[in-house]
């Protein structure tokens, strides 16, 4: 009796204590999914009907050994034979390891974002690597592209013009610049998960400069950003040494 009532205490202790072992979390892996609205992209720049389409998705890379001089040469490199239009919703970014490897011309972004999950907004410290390369074309010359984000909190961008959350992907292809900033954000945050809902608007610094002042602020997609957080060591340590001390006891109870 003794020996049962031994191990539910510490099974109990396991369930209480894990979870606050160590208020800091770290993103390691997990996938960004971006699903564009095509009639929101084409009706950019003062084009209501979207004819021709202002921007459409022509291609979506996410081979992280392309270069740069690959990707903008829409004659050889292309995964959809020609340059017509491609969906683009489903677009899935994987998370990028703590260390990266970049072939000329591309600028993927290594992933260090911590956080406590007790106060998400006020500890996201570093950025989350996102590998992929959007290449749109449109009414216009030449292509426009945009990519390698890292996807980070800055309290600055809270309430801008575009209504930002704060969160946003900085777009590192070919230099750095807000891209999208991320609104209507639906936060679920603990020790063990982080995953983030909500739209997607291009930022004023890129409504600005290649788009109308009157495109800011316009919902051009919807996004969903899922991440496992691995459990701290020291929680694992502890877990498993009372998990093991429970096995003890149960072995000594069922002894003859």
């Amino acid at each position: 009796m003794k020996s049962s009532t031994l191990t539910s205490f510490m099974i109990s202790a396991v369930l209480l204590v894990l979870p606050a072992v160590a208020p800091a979390a770290t993103v390691t892996s997990g996938e960004f999914t971006m699903n564009l609205d095509r009639d929101a992209l084409a009706q950019l720049v003062l084009n209501p009907t979207g004819t021709p389409p202002t921007l459409f998705l022509e291609e979506f890379f996410t081979s992280p050994s392309l270069t740069g001089a690959q990707i903008n040469d829409v004659v050889n490199t292309n995964l959809v034979p020609g340059n017509g239009e491609i969906s683009a919703t489903g677009l899935v970014y994987d998370v990028t390891g703590s260390t990266v490897s970049n072939p000329a011309g591309r600028a993927i972004q290594a992933t260090n974002f911590t956080y406590d999950p007790t106060n998400l907004t006020g500890t996201a410290a570093g950025q989350i690597g996102l590998g992929g390369v959007l290449r749109f074309m449109g009414n216009f010359q030449g292509i426009f592209a945009t990519g390698d984000y890292a996807l980070k909190y800055d309290a600055s961008r809270v309430g801008n013009s575009a209504g930002g959350s704060g969160w946003y992907l900085l777009n590192n292809y070919g230099f750095p610049v807000p891209g999208f900033d991320l609104t209507d954000v639906a936060v679920d945050s603990n020790p063990f998960s982080l995953n983030l809902t909500g739209n997607l608007k291009w930022s004023p610094e890129v409504a600005n400069a290649f788009f109308h002042p009157s495109d800011i602020g316009k919902t051009v997609g919807t996004f969903t950003f899922a991440s496992p957080v691995p459990l701290p060591a020291a929680a694992w340590l502890f877990g498993s040494g009372v998990i093991g001390l429970a096995g003890l006891a149960r072995r000594r109870r069922i002894r003859p």
